[in-house]
Order: C-alpha cells, then structure tokens, then sequence
C-alpha cells in the first residue's frame, strides 16, 4: 500500500471516528428528532469534513503558500464551527456550573429550557439545582428529562446523585441501575457503577 492510499485511510479512519465521537455524545437529539440541534453539534466534524475534500484540491497545486493558507483557513473554520456548535447560552450556563456558581448556571439552564425543553437541559438544570441544594427540584427537573426522554441516563446518574444526599438509597440505588442500562457517556457510567458499589 503506497503511502498516498496510508493517508486516504487515515483520513476517512479520522472523518469515521470524529462521525462517532459527535453522534455518541448527541443520541439524545436524534431520538428527541431534534435534528437542527444535531446539525449544529455536527458542525465541527463538517468543517472537518470539507478541510479533508478540499486538500485533495490543494495538494493538486503543489505550492507551499497554498498549502500555509489552506491551514489557516482549515484552523480558523474549524474553530468557528467549534464555537458554533454550542449556542452562547449553553455556553455560559456550562461556564457558570463548571466555575462553581449554580445559582447563575440555574437561571441559565432555566432560560434553556424554556427555549429549547430538551431532555439534557432538563438535565442538566436538574444538576444545577441538585449543586444548590434545591433538591426537590432537582429530582423534579431530573424526573421531566426521563420523562421527555427515557434512554437519557444522565438524568437518572443526577436524580441518584441527589436522592442519595437526601438520604433515599433505595432510589438512588434503582436510578443508577437505570443509568447503567440507558445511554450514558463512559465517564459516567464508571462513576455511576462505583456509586452503585458503593451503595449496594
């Protein structure tokens, strides 16, 4: 296999993997068939997607500048599209909950719900509450996002986490079995198992 075939592979091996990556972590959108929300999440892989078609064009001319501005280029659109992907609102109300100040990730994830009642944002404003110390209505916003979407398990790994600080391991215990059948990213899934553990 000549080296020109190595990188065609290579890259239609990256462009599966980056596909993969960004459909794992938004199943939820699919099943809700909230498919402009997936489109935007996908953004980064389509900008990906047409840096790779438009090396072949590229590579035709030979110039070294070309090739210097076409990385620019490649650069500066795929981060964009990084930035595109998420919308600011979302942004700001991940900011706030990974900075520590969850009354102000509340009021955000609260606006997000309102504008777009998706399951992962019920979710995640039920782990903003859940950080507050609002715990029922936690486990309430936890409970609307299974609702909305069953196979969600981020919500029953959240609604665990706070029914076990309220002191009911028997559902919190239930609600991380669930997590563990539904769909779940592996960092949670593992943290979920060793709480189940733990629990049981």
């Amino acid at each position: 296999m000549g080296s020109g075939a190595i990188t065609i592979v290579l890259i239609f091996l990256l462009l599966f993997v980056s596909w993969q990556t960004i459909y794992a972590a938004n199943r939820d959108l699919a099943r809700a068939k909230a498919w402009g929300d997936l489109a935007r999440r996908a953004l980064p892989f389509l900008a990906l997607l047409l840096m790779v078609l438009s090396l072949f064009v590229v590579q035709s001319y030979g110039d070294g500048r070309t090739l210097l501005v076409w990385m620019a280029v490649s650069g500066i659109v795929i981060v964009g599209a990084s930035l595109l992907s998420v919308s600011s609102l979302e942004r700001r109300a991940n900011r706030a909950f990974r900075s520590g100040d969850y009354a102000r990730a509340v009021g955000y994830y609260e606006e997000l719900v309102e504008e777009k009642p998706l399951a992962r944002n019920k979710a995640f404003l039920g782990a903003a509450l859940g950080a507050s110390e609002r715990y029922e209505e936690s486990v309430e916003a936890s409970t609307q996002a299974i609702k909305e979407d069953p196979k969600y398990g981020l919500a029953y790994y959240n609604r665990a986490l706070v029914l076990q600080r309220m002191g009911k391991k028997s559902r919190a215990v239930k609600d991380l079995e669930k997590a563990q059948e539904a769909d779940l990213p592996r960092r949670f899934r593992s943290a979920s198992r060793r709480m189940l553990d733990e629990l049981s």
